[in-house]
């Protein structure tokens, strides 16, 4: 416990921190807290945490929905048309994956921002809606296209899209 309070009250420098690594002190507790608050403390990190939070849920969504509750059959809409399993499991799962991104990116990532929340809620829905639409493209090329397996395909395409995001969330819905 000692160690963990002196990390608190000692932090290193930048140079210390550069020598800790070039000596590999991978066994010293503070060498680890360090690297990791280091880590933390860039915006870009916090953000590609966040998305790979909001992306598990997606695609465990993503996964139940399609083979739980869908059993991968499609689905007649009141004799209008027929939405296919993979088109409403991405739905589901983008929802829950949109409203964890949202929340963790609000207070985690881009805390500083002024904006209200009602205009960044809106300015990130219409973000996730782009990406959305880039999503299903894309996943419907790799399993349409390509035969991948569609949860694979969630997951690849969800990957993909994450440069674009950062950069529409950070100049556009948080606006910093």
């Amino acid at each position: 416990m000692n160690k963990i309070t002196s990390y608190k009250t000692n932090k290193p420098t930048a140079k210390q921190t550069a020598a800790l690594i070039s000596q590999l002190k991978l066994s010293d507790f503070n060498w680890w807290l360090t690297v990791i608050d280091s880590l933390w403390q860039q915006r870009v990190v916090r953000y590609f945490f966040a998305a790979a939070t909001a992306t598990v849920v997606d695609v465990l969504v993503f996964w139940i929905v399609f083979n739980k509750i869908l059993h991968q059959q499609h689905h007649n809409l009141f004799g209008m048309m027929v939405l296919k399993a993979p088109t409403l499991a991405l739905i589901c799962g983008f929802g829950c994956g949109l409203i964890t991104n949202f929340l963790i990116t609000k207070f985690f990532v881009f805390n500083q921002s002024e904006a209200k929340t009602r205009w960044q809620l809106l300015r990130f829905i219409m973000v996730a809606i782009i990406v959305l639409i880039c999503n299903y493209y894309f996943m419907w090329f790799l399993t349409a296209q390509l035969n991948w397996y569609a949860t694979i395909s969630r997951a690849v395409s969800a990957v993909t899209i994450g440069v674009f995001s950062f950069t529409a969330h950070k100049f556009f819905s948080f606006k910093l």
